[in-house]
């Protein structure tokens, strides 16, 4: 069974919902995320994921999408 880890992410870039949408998108895409919680006025992201979904997974889905990422300090 895989464990449910958090990772928050500071994206920049994002400035309107659709923004939202194409980074929630591209995250969920990713194997093993469960559920993404975009703080747009933050720009970070919490993405809930297991084990099989690494942060560097997650950082190239959303530089795919066309943003910055990194994980959030």
């Amino acid at each position: 069974m895989t464990m449910t880890q958090e990772t928050l992410l500071q994206v920049e870039g994002m400035t309107c919902g659709s923004c939202v949408r194409h980074v929630s998108e591209a995250l969920r895409h990713v194997g093993g995320v469960a559920d993404v919680d975009v703080r747009l006025k933050e720009g970070r992201v919490l993405v809930r994921h297991g084990d099989d979904a690494t942060l560097s997974q997650l950082v190239d889905a959303v530089r795919e999408a066309g943003y910055e990422a990194r994980e959030a300090a």
